[in-house]
């Protein structure tokens, strides 16, 4: 046999060297190389909340619903608002009919016995929720379509968010408005400033047949203004008050004529911007009012959902854009004739329009049993109209 060279005997050497180390080893594997690992997505601010993404859905699909069915006041300034609204949520048009809420009920109720829900929202409806929409079980829940944040939070609201709730007596609507009552006003061109300074001097004989009054067999202001007396002043001045004969009118534009021209110097439960109208025409030059150093007699405006709505998500978008601060900036700019309970919100811009400043809710009429009021109000119609 051949001599093996050295250089070849230290390669075999290192062969023999290397087979036995991994034997002795037990056979391991070298781990392979560390598998590369993505950051992990950032979660900052830019990152949209789980109710903003639901509410895009949720926009979306009202999109494919196409519009939103609301009833409300037959009012100019109610229609620019609906127009603001689609602006808002362009693909989304509102279905609007100014109609009283006297006329809506019996129209809501007939269509649902028949299967019918052709209408969304009903705003500005007053107590005919109350009265007969709610125990009827024609309404659903304005909770329920609640989503943003800022509308659940109490510091945005006068009274606090629950409030709109039990304002309107536990039925499911939410009040967003309120309007400090009396609205009662003294033609201060026939009625010298200072000599009606209480609501007892209204039933001085003197005053017999010389007041307007609008029609409150109707839910209105005229129905308002005695339901807050009632609660406040009471049943026995409310029937005294009558016994003066006022002159009993519907049409808003009529009563606020007879006021303005003289024939009937007090007006009880008038239309502000009628009456703002004629002031501005000149027809009456000193209109004063009758009322407290605080109110503590209000009418609200809620908004109400009616149960099985044609457009559920279209419902929701329009109720969560009109309770927000942007909704309801709009609703008092261009109706002026409420305060918002909105406190983030600036106050109306008419001089008609009393403050929170100058609002007593904790003695208020709301507080004073104001539904059962306005309850004996309606049932005294219906025997006063009949006399």
């Amino acid at each position: 046999m051949k001599a093996i060279g050295a250089q070849k005997f230290a390669a075999f050497a290192l062969s023999i060297f290397l087979v036995t180390g991994l034997a002795a080893c037990g056979g391991q594997n070298v781990p392979p190389p560390a598998a590369k690992t993505e950051p992990a997505p950032q979660t900052g601010q830019a990152a949209k909340e789980a109710w903003e993404v639901d509410f895009e859905k949720t926009v979306e699909a009202a999109k494919q619903e196409g519009e939103v069915a609301i009833i409300g006041p037959a009012a100019t300034s109610r229609e620019q608002l609906m127009a603001e609204f689609e602006k808002a949520y362009p693909g989304i048009k509102v279905k609007y009919v100014g109609m009283r809420p006297s006329m809506a009920v019996p129209k809501i109720l007939a269509e649902q016995q028949q299967g019918k829900y052709l209408t969304d929202i009903l705003i500005e409806g007053g107590q005919q929720i109350a009265f007969d929409l709610y125990p009827a079980g024609a309404t659903d829940d304005v909770r329920k379509f609640i989503v943003f944040p800022d509308i659940k939070d109490d510091s945005h609201w006068h009274l606090g968010y629950e409030a709109g709730y039990s304002m309107a007596n536990n039925t499911g609507q939410f009040v967003f408005a309120v309007l400090a009552l009396p609205n009662v006003h003294i033609n201060n061109d026939v009625i010298p400033e200072g000599e009606i300074t209480s609501f007892q001097d209204l039933l001085d004989p003197k005053w017999k047949g010389k007041m307007v009054l609008q029609d409150f067999s109707k839910q209105a202001q005229g129905h308002g203004l005695l339901s807050a007396l009632a609660a406040t002043e009471g049943k026995d001045f409310v029937l005294k008050l009558l016994e003066q004969k006022p002159l009993i009118l519907d049409d808003p534009r009529q009563i606020v004529e007879a006021y303005a021209t003289g024939k009937y110097p007090i007006g009880l439960g008038l239309d502000n911007a009628k009456l703002r109208q004629f002031k501005d025409q000149g027809v009456i030059k000193k209109s004063g009012k009758l009322q407290p150093p605080k109110s503590e007699m209000l009418s609200t405006f809620p908004i109400g959902v009616f149960k099985n709505q044609p457009h559920p998500n279209a419902t929701k978008v329009f109720i969560n854009w009109f309770l927000s601060k942007e909704g309801q900036s709009k609703f008092v700019e261009l109706t002026r004739e409420t305060q918002s309970r909105r406190n983030d919100v600036p106050p109306s811009p008419s001089p008609d329009v009393r403050g929170w400043d100058k609002i007593d809710y904790k003695t208020s009429n709301l507080e004073k049993g104001g539904l059962e009021a306005a309850k004996w109000v309606t049932e005294l119609s219906k025997t006063y109209f009949t006399k």
